[in-house]
This record gives structure tokens, C-alpha cells and sequence, in this order.
């Protein structure tokens, strides 16, 4: 069975992981719009997710750039590690975000990436 892996991300800025992921064995779909992310997590099944968490104080109904993209997540793939990576100043944001969603690991930027390779294992 293949492991497949949905690498979202939002502002960018940061290193491209890709080859990492692939070099770990996951065949990764890699999206930089959330409306597709959400698409595929409801098309296909995925073992691991590795989302870019941002906070923008416009957001009127919801805390961060990812909530849809979980919810979906958990209703289709319920096994998957979730994996997210932030800024120090969205701290807060993230906070209230965990307290209603599942997160296996949330790595700050710069983002270490033996601890990344870590939590996808």
C-alpha cells in the first residue's frame, strides 16, 4: 500500500520538503491553496498530513487558514498524523485551533527538519 502524504502550504517562505517526504516513501500531493487542499483530502485517503498554520485577524468565523482542510481530514482519513508547522506569533491562535482539532506535532519555524522527518514517520 502506498503512503500518501498532503503537503499544504499557505504563505511559503520556508524550505520545500518535498524531496524529503519522497525520500521517506509517500507519494505527496502538494497544494498551496486551501480550497484544492480541502478537495483532495476529500477525494483521496492520507496517511499524513503536513499543513502551514497562519492566522489572519480577518478570519470573522473561523481562527486560522486550515479549519476546513482538518475537519475534512478527520471525517475521510481519521488515521492520519497530522503534522503542522507555525510562527512563534500565532501561538495563540494555534492554541484555540488544538483545543478542537487533533495535531500530532506542531514544529515552529524555522522548521528543524530531523524533527519533521520525525513526525511523519
Amino acid at each position: 500500500m502506498s503512503k500518501n502524504l498532503l503537503f499544504f502550504v499557505d504563505e511559503g517562505g520556508f524550505e520545500d520538503f518535498t524531496s524529503m517526504f519522497v525520500e521517506q516513501g509517500f507519494k505527496v500531493d502538494f497544494e498551496d491553496s486551501q480550497r484544492k487542499a480541502t478537495k483532495l483530502a476529500k477525494k483521496n485517503s492520507y496517511q499524513v498530513l503536513v499543513a502551514e498554520f497562519s492566522h489572519n485577524p480577518e478570519f470573522r468565523d473561523r481562527v486560522s487558514n486550515i479549519e476546513s482542510l482538518l475537519a475534512t481530514l478527520e471525517g475521510n482519513s481519521p488515521l492520519a498524523k497530522i503534522v503542522i508547522l507555525y510562527d512563534d506569533l500565532n501561538q495563540p491562535q494555534l492554541d484555540q485551533l488544538k483545543a478542537r482539532y487533533r495535531m500530532d506535532a506542531m514544529l515552529k519555524f524555522p522548521i528543524d527538519e530531523a524533527l519533521l522527518r520525525q513526525a511523519i514517520g
